[in-house]
């Protein structure tokens, strides 16, 4: 069976197709094929990973109530049982205690196993539901389905194809949903799918508040990179120029010599042996010397070369540095030209690329489409690789927040379930537990069974009527 037949098979059924009014367009400025890649990356990084990790990863899937109630049996099982065990206050004899101790841990497997064992299966279900479309657009995965969810539906369509075929055609599923739902954004006009295949259009309030909600966030973030500017960035220049102005000698001899030595050594581990020597040997010096040494102690390299590269770097922006702030021929002008440097590199791009997010809103609000907004934002960067919104694509940050927030919304809803889960099933693990446990202590713990101790009172009682009848 060939891969390109089965996918051109798949297309045509309607197991897992979703309704599609716009046909796919591969002129596109969203290449299928970096998707697929980022994919296949994934996966392999996945089949490398321990299994710790592994369990890590499904466990952080698995977050909340499940969670939870692990957390609380690993408590309930291994803390709980110390304390009961060896409880200095309590009156009662050490077999009661004992016995009270053990009842702890196996209350605690029974939890996870009733709670956890319902638990996992209702996420389960709720995450099929949300990408078969069964729920409203709050929870609608149907335009960004998992991947196992895929790969199980075309697993029952095509029993026959081989594991790599199937990954094959689950990448390029996800792929061909993704850059529909770049179309969508593109044209204002998200529609989702029901169950029965029926359309599910996006509000468009709703829309546009996401489009608005995904500007706004980074006209904060650009906000506080000109707020950073301003209040760090600057101060921190002048007060580091300031060093280098007054201490000019003192610079340059340090940096020029670590800078030779390591230009002649294939060990950088020594240079940075020598500038914590240095660190100490200046350790009542001005302060701003120890942290240019914090900073080049900062780098860091996957080997020697990498690192000689980092360090080389370091020491000649700062010897860049020194000869930029000491060539001023007044503390003012100096003062001046730092500042004027740093608005003309950092302060006014972020101006600039501020003066843009706000124009895209102003868009948005007069409902032009995402996709016009990306024409009026590549006409400004064309060309222009330094400008802060070069790499910025609207609609794939808005596929991105939606995703965010239906992901957020589904763990909620979990969440909720499954408190309410947990809840229905305490009567059934309490007497689940009332009947296993003395049980578990029978068969495990004879001597601390509550059951020997109605045997041992009845021969008491016995042995004393015998001897009582005896002695009459």
């Amino acid at each position: 069976m060939k891969v390109e037949s089965i996918k051109n098979n798949f297309r045509t059924r309607t197991a897992i197709q979703q309704n599609k009014p716009y046909g796919t367009n591969f002129t596109s400025r969203y290449n299928p094929a970096d998707y697929i890649s980022e994919i296949k990356m994934e996966n392999e990084i996945k089949d490398f990973m321990p299994s710790a990790v592994k369990g890590m990863k499904r466990l952080c899937d698995n977050m909340g109530e499940t969670q939870n109630i692990i957390i609380n049996a690993l408590g309930t099982g291994l803390v709980a049982p110390i304390f009961i065990k060896w409880n200095p206050l309590s009156k009662t004899d050490e077999d009661t205690r004992t016995y009270s101790a053990w009842r702890q841990p196996v209350s605690a497997v029974l939890a996870v196993v009733t709670q956890v064992g319902v638990t996992i299966p209702f996420n389960k279900m709720i995450e099929n539901r949300a990408n078969a479309g069964f729920y409203d657009a709050k929870y609608n995965k149907t335009l960004f389905q998992d991947d196992k969810f895929i790969t199980k539906q075309l697993k029952r369509i095509y029993p026959y194809a081989s594991k790599k075929q199937i990954q094959e055609m689950t990448q390029s599923k996800m792929a061909e949903q993704y850059q529909n739902l770049i179309h969508m954004i593109q044209d204002n006009k998200v529609i989702m799918s029901k169950e029965d295949g029926s359309p599910l259009p996006m509000d468009d309030q709703k829309f546009k508040e996401l489009v608005d909600k995904v500007l706004q966030k980074k006209i904060d973030f650009e906000n506080s990179e000109l707020n950073k500017c301003n209040k760090i960035t600057i101060p921190k220049k002048l007060k580091r120029g300031e060093y280098y102005r007054t201490h000019k000698e003192e610079a340059l001899n340090i940096f020029n010599d670590l800078n030779s030595k390591l230009s002649k050594t294939s060990s950088p581990q020594s240079i940075q042996s020598e500038v914590k020597r240095l660190k100490k040997q200046h350790k009542n010096g001005d302060k701003e010397l120890i942290a240019i040494f914090d900073d080049i102690l900062g780098r860091r390299g996957n080997n020697d070369t990498e690192l000689k590269v980092a360090l080389q770097d370091k020491l000649s922006g700062i010897l860049r540095d020194i000869d930029y702030h000491t060539g001023f021929s007044s503390t003012e002008e100096w003062k001046n030209g730092v500042i004027n440097y740093e608005t003309e590199s950092r302060i006014n791009p972020i101006k600039e690329s501020l003066e843009n997010l706000n124009k895209m809103k102003e868009m948005i609000s007069n409902k032009q489409t995402v996709g016009e907004i990306e024409d009026y934002l590549d006409e400004i960067v064309t060309q222009k690789e330094s400008h802060r919104l070069f790499k910025f694509k609207l609609s794939k940050e808005v596929a991105a927040e939606m995703q965010k927030v239906v992901k957020n919304n589904l763990k909620a809803h979990k969440q909720i379930t499954g408190l309410i889960v947990s809840f229905l099933m305490l009567p059934i693990s309490c007497s689940l537990l009332n009947w296993c446990y003395p049980r578990f202590m029978d068969t495990f713990f004879p001597n601390l069974s509550n059951k020997k101790h109605p045997k041992e009172i009845k021969n008491l009682v016995n042995q004393a009527n015998h001897q009582t009848e005896v002695k009459s």
